[in-house]
């Protein structure tokens, strides 16, 4: 196979080139670091934790980066950087809700001093990363197994993200999408109750209203309004907190509702994608991965009819890495013509 390496998914992945600055971008943080090909696959060396508040741009923040990078003695700093950024290219600008300035990409070129700069989304750099993983980091949910192809990664963050890895002839390729911003839509009695509540607060109601961190907390306050309770919290760490104590039934209660919706969601996308396998990423991933596995998550992901049997074999893995969005953005610039 020359300088090709079969990954876990079956289909092939090219060998890791050159050193790259890598940055994975959410509404909250922004992770950068420097990328080095090891055998065949990356390894994140110098690499740094940002709030993007704290920063007027994304250029600001690579700026920053690189002072630091050279005050560590990292003189050898590449000229290539791929940026994996929640949100959609259209021409120049970036489409996000959710992230704490506008982003241009030739403005960034230029302010950053970065000739070779890219922006793709965060969730296909994530999908990228998936064959580059050792398995023992997937934390199973439901069958047993690898990551068959196509692989559905869906993640709660500050957003929804979701996208697919899939086999093209042999070679590996990423179909991002918006399955976010989609309309939620309503399984139970109370989750109708709940959407009912988000739309006359919200007008349309996406899924990631309730599906990310903040969506956690919407969720929550629309069940304090349904049992005419004040609430008493008031971000998605604490809600995780006071359920993980036991000590307050509604956040618990909601924590429960949370996954078990998430669940109902994840199971209509394998459908609609017919998935091989199905991820887990993303922030809020991470804060319930105790509550996932003993929740309703699962039950409700088969709950889909006469094609339950069907999801029944599907390797379901929650995963938390949190360097992936750095290694997908890697895999991603070596996937691409070089030349």
């Amino acid at each position: 196979m020359g300088d090709r390496a079969v990954d876990q998914a079956g289909a092939t992945a090219p060998a890791a080139t050159a050193r790259l600055l890598a940055a994975d971008v959410g509404g909250t943080y922004a992770r950068v670091g420097l990328v080095d090909p090891q055998g065949n696959g990356f390894a994140v060396g110098f690499h740094r934790r940002y709030q993007c508040a704290a920063f007027p741009s994304l250029a600001a923040v690579l700026r920053h980066f690189r002072d630091e990078a050279a005050e560590a003695g990292e003189a050898a700093f590449p000229d290539a950087c791929v940026v994996a950024i929640a949100g959609v290219l259209q021409g120049d600008h970036l489409l996000n809700g959710n992230l704490a300035w506008p982003v241009s990409l030739s403005g960034t070129r230029r302010d950053a001093g970065i000739r070779h700069l890219h922006l793709i989304n965060d969730f296909e750099a994530l999908a990228w990363a998936l064959p580059r993983i050792p398995q023992a980091q997937f934390q199973p949910l439901g069958a047993a197994g690898g990551l068959p192809l196509p692989a559905l990664l869906l993640g709660p963050g500050t957003g929804l993200g979701a996208a697919l890895l899939v086999d093209q002839g042999g070679r590996l390729a990423v179909q991002p999408s918006e399955a976010g911003q989609a309309a939620l839509a309503a399984g139970t009695p109370l989750e109708l109750d709940v959407v009912r509540l988000l739309q006359a607060r919200f007008g349309h109601v996406a899924s990631e209203r309730v599906f990310s961190g903040p969506g956690l907390v919407h969720l929550y306050e629309a069940l304090c309004a349904l049992r005419d309770l004040p609430p008493r919290w008031h971000t998605p760490a604490a809600l995780v907190e006071a359920a993980g104590r036991g000590d307050d039934p509604l956040a618990v209660e909601c924590i429960a509702l949370f996954c078990g919706w998430l669940g109902s969601f994840a199971g209509d996308l394998a459908l609609t994608f017919r998935a091989g396998s199905v991820c887990l990423a993303g922030g809020l991933t991470g804060h319930l991965q105790r509550h996932l596995p003993r929740g309703d998550f699962m039950r409700r992901f088969l709950d889909k009819g006469v094609l339950s049997d069907s999801l029944r074999q599907l390797p379901v893995h929650a995963l938390e890495h949190g360097d992936l969005g750095l290694i997908g953005a890697a895999a991603w610039h070596d996937a691409q013509p070089q030349g």
